[in-house]
């Protein structure tokens, strides 16, 4: 299936669309910003590797639809999203970048991924497993930054302390006066805490 019949089946709204367009640009610059920080991610700044990043974002919320059935409810919809990805399959990407873009989507929220016990990871090459660690940890963060889709971060800035190991992010905007956000950026940015060795702090 295309990206955009994906786009197009399963991001209906107005406000999911745009919140998945903006997930996809601040997640392509999120990489773009740690990558003057971590050199060893650089092995994944190329085209084909920032796609699979872009379209892992774009999709993270494919699955929310159907969750919305509360008369028969499914799986949750990062589970639901991984699973339209395996079964639909995106055009232009073969199997092994299909399947991480699914892991992107699933683990864009609630548990981390565990080799042993999530079957889909343990598909993974040791390569893909790390790129997907990369790139659901940016995109489970930047979920975050649009918490309510209001769109009220639109841009951020990044300091990188070496010495403490401690990555500073500047929103632009206090988090404290849109409920909720503060919660979910404290929650969201473990794993990027997880997959870099460091802590995460808000401005």
């Amino acid at each position: 299936m295309d990206i955009n019949e994906f786009k197009k089946n399963y991001l209906s709204s107005a406000q999911t669309l745009e919140h998945s367009e903006l997930s996809a640009k601040l997640s392509l610059k999120f990489f773009k910003e740690l990558l003057r920080f971590f050199p060893e991610i650089k092995v994944f700044n190329n085209p084909q590797d920032l796609t699979l990043l872009k379209y892992g974002a774009m999709l993270h919320d494919i699955g929310v639809m159907f969750e919305k059935n509360k008369k028969n409810p499914p799986k949750p919809h990062h589970k639901i999203g991984r699973d339209l990805i395996l079964e639909n399959k995106i055009s232009g990407l073969d199997e092994a970048q299909n399947l991480v873009v699914a892991n992107i989507v699933r683990y864009h929220r609630k548990s981390l991924p565990d080799e042993n016990q999530h079957k889909c990871y343990k598909m993974l090459s040791k390569n893909d497993r790390k790129k997907t660690d990369v790139f659901a940890s940016i995109v489970r963060l930047i979920d975050a930054f649009d918490y309510n889709h209001f769109n009220m971060v639109d841009d951020f800035s990044l300091d990188f302390d070496r010495n403490q190991r401690i990555l500073t992010i500047d929103l632009g905007v206090n988090i404290m006066l849109n409920i909720g956000q503060g919660a979910a950026l404290s929650k969201k940015k473990q794993f990027l805490e997880k997959v870099f060795d460091i802590e995460v702090l808000f401005n």
